[in-house]
């Protein structure tokens, strides 16, 4: 079959630019290639150029055995925060519909495969069906219901109630796509040197109106490039205007030892324990209240996304939760719908069978408990407020010393800088800390070598987070939050640990539980199985991509859906696998 794979991020770059979503993409990309399938990446919405203003594609060197198409100065921007003050281009941009519809008719594709809309529009799913394509589209996030993707208000508050698009038109401050557009030109026009330069001034001399122009556009792109390389530390100091008054950093400044500093500097603030970005979550799916307001461009987007993904030929929710939470919103469902529930697959299990020496169990914990070595967690993935990496430090402030000097903590958290100012605070409380700034998807088995678990404290509804994937098939148990898909794969007191999503006060007293009495990790530790992986999830695709119905049906429902509730005596989950 010929099939194309449809996302924002490039391929070749996996989670370290599009994160989870694009790692998926990769891993079943690579694998339909294996099983001798043509495989194509789409993905647009990255790359803007100056003096061309129109929309069109370009085609990259095959990766992999993957042929790989972009689409330059989409009229959409991705990711979704770029797009966000324009919620109606992802509805119809007919220029950039015109350029994929055409490619779609050049490959004759068997099915396209949409991960993402982020850097597209509705139309480019009609025109994949006009194409004579399946259509088929994975919900990894809440972006075509949300198109600030996480359903969190101003990124602290979960959100229940969109009031019509009126809660969405204030949910967060964003620059206009326009200036996101021109910050990007600019960045193209400085270049890095090398090969982009010279493809950059191909391309220009490609959309001049003669050679003249084009020897102009190169040179002066050249230009731009050489002007940036070699740069002197600091700015000049001509003159009393530039010695005078501040000088800020230019975001979070980590030079030398101001992170520990910081920590020295800022002891820890009370807070209002009422604030709504506290309240605990829970796993439930209600209505949303009915709005007296008349709907605007963010309601009518997601009216229009609705329609879209009933009109799929198949839509893959990756857990229970996610699955129920479209239904409730409208989405195809039941018997007759198109919507189903299929868990992705990882290739770690691969990565893991590469160096098996790389993962080894922790040293047995011994009696009596105030005797015993600490307990070894850690936290791997990106910081932002969603992935609870913030939650885990004030979680751990509340903590006597004699508890903290039992936990040994590794942190690797891309984009990390930002926050560790708060755990080099907890570091002389704790038994060790390690934290580092990031990882590759590499890396995770010897991250994961001796560990005792795994931390996935998400205070948002994460669709199914892959960390815990990674951590399952390594045969180290998760202590998650129970929210969103977490609880379909995470089951409590048998293969890992639960507490109350966005709860301080329960994921306290897991960490105790659990310090207090540790063997308990060994026996969660024998209950862990892998994964599944990607040799065994892609078949499951290969048969959606011929019209085979798999996966398991979503049944719309009344009221609450997928209902998780934690306490201090024991946890129930409904909606989960075994």
């Amino acid at each position: 079959m010929r099939i194309v794979l449809v996302n924002w991020a490039r391929i070749w770059d996996g989670a370290e630019h599009g994160g989870g979503v694009n790692q998926y993409c990769q891993a079943l990309a690579l694998d339909l290639v294996r099983r001798g399938h043509e495989v194509v990446s789409l993905f647009g919405g990255i790359t803007y150029v100056p003096d061309r203003r129109e929309c069109f594609i370009r085609r990259h060197d095959d990766w992999m055995g993957v042929r790989v198409f972009e689409v330059i100065n989409s009229p959409v921007m991705a990711p979704a925060a770029v797009q966000f003050r324009e919620p109606m281009g992802e509805v119809s941009a007919p220029e950039l519909e015109a350029r994929v519809g055409e490619l779609f008719e050049w490959l004759k594709p068997d099915a396209v495969h949409f991960n993402n809309l982020e850097g597209f529009s509705i139309g480019c799913v009609e025109r994949a069906k006009q194409a004579g394509a399946r259509t088929v589209f994975s919900l990894h996030n809440y972006h075509t219901l949300c198109p600030q993707v996480y359903f969190m208000q101003g990124h602290r508050e979960t959100c229940y109630d969109f009031d019509n698009g009126h809660n969405c038109a204030k949910c967060f401050d964003a620059l206009h796509p326009r200036e996101e557009r021109r910050k990007l030109e600019e960045e193209f026009a400085r270049g890095r040197g090398g090969k982009e330069v010279q493809d950059a001034a191909q391309q220009f001399r490609e959309a001049a109106g003669g050679p003249w122009r084009a020897v102009k556009s190169g040179v002066g792109l050249a230009r731009a490039w050489w002007k940036t390389r070699g740069r002197l530390p600091g700015s000049a100091v001509n003159g009393a205007g530039d010695v005078t008054g501040a000088r800020p950093a230019n975001g979070e400044d980590a030079r030398g030892k101001t992170p520990y500093l910081m920590a020295e500097l800022n002891p820890p603030k009370p807070r209002d324990p009422d604030a709504l970005e506290l309240r605990p979550l829970d796993n439930s799916i209600l209505p949303e209240p009915i709005s007296s307001k008349p709907p605007n461009d963010y309601s009518r987007r997601r009216a229009a996304m609705v329609r879209m993904l009933s009109s799929c030929d198949r839509v893959l929710a990756v857990s229970r939760f996610v699955g129920r939470k479209f239904a409730s919103m409208g989405v195809s469902a039941g018997d007759a719908g198109s919507l189903r529930v299929l868990p992705i697959g990882s290739r770690i299990n691969r990565v893991i069978a590469l160096k098996p020496d790389l993962l080894f169990d922790p040293p047995p914990f011994e009696h009596p408990p105030r005797e015993t070595r600490p307990v070894r967690l850690l936290f791997l993935g990106y910081n932002h407020h969603y992935k609870g990496l913030p939650m885990v430090a004030e979680t751990l402030e509340m903590m006597s010393p004699e508890h903290l000097r039992k936990i040994d903590l590794s942190v690797f958290a891309l984009g990390g800088q930002t926050i560790e100012w708060m755990f080099r605070r907890l570091e002389p409380r704790l038994a060790r800390l390690k934290y580092a700034y990031g990882y590759t998807f590499h890396d995770i088995p010897w991250m994961m070598g001796g560990k005792d678990l795994t931390l996935v404290p998400s205070v948002w509804w994460d669709n199914a987070p892959q960390t815990v994937f990674e951590s399952m098939s390594c045969g180290v148990p998760v202590l998650g939050a129970a929210v969103g898909g977490i609880p379909d794969f995470v089951h409590h007191g048998v293969n890992g640990l639960l507490f109350r999503g966005n709860d301080r006060e329960d994921l306290k007293r897991r960490l105790i539980e659990m310090i207090e009495n540790p063997w308990q990790l060994e026996e969660l530790r024998r209950n862990v199985r892998p994964c599944k992986s990607i040799e065994e999830h892609t078949p499951e695709m290969e048969r959606i991509y011929r019209g085979e119905d798999v996966g398991e049906r979503v049944m719309p429902e009344s009221g609450s859906a997928v209902e998780v509730t934690v306490t201090a005596a024991a946890t129930k989950a409904t909606g989960g696998t075994r």
